[in-house]
């Protein structure tokens, strides 16, 4: 089995086989190819771009090529209004520190 040499940025140069790489190629023309790996010694996952040339060089040694998925439609917001600010988790944080908090955020609720 042919075995690719590829760099892990914690463990230097590691050996690979053909499976051990998955290779995803952007057909559309943003460069957003990359290939991914396991580093067989420390097992952090490792991602690097893939240019042309790359793509061609693991293909010829046997590795699979995937298409890059498209990313999932944005979806609405489940709950309508502006997303919560760190002045407002700090507001709740103090509102929690009072005696009758609960009382005090129902009534913020039916305002």
């Amino acid at each position: 089995m042919t075995t690719i040499k590829a760099t892990c940025p914690t463990c230097g140069e590691v050996s690979l086989t053909p499976p051990d790489i998955d290779l995803r190629v952007d057909r559309s023309g943003e460069a957003s190819s990359f290939y991914a790996f396991t580093c067989p010694t420390c097992l952090c996952v490792v991602r690097k771009p893939a240019d042309d040339r790359v793509v061609r060089l693991l293909v010829s040694g046997g590795v699979n090529v995937s298409p890059v998925e498209e990313p999932a439609p944005r979806r609405e917001p489940r709950f309508p209004g502006p997303p919560i600010s760190h002045d407002d988790l700090l507001d709740f944080h103090a509102l929690l520190q009072t005696e009758n908090w609960f009382d005090s955020l129902v009534a913020l609720v039916r305002a």
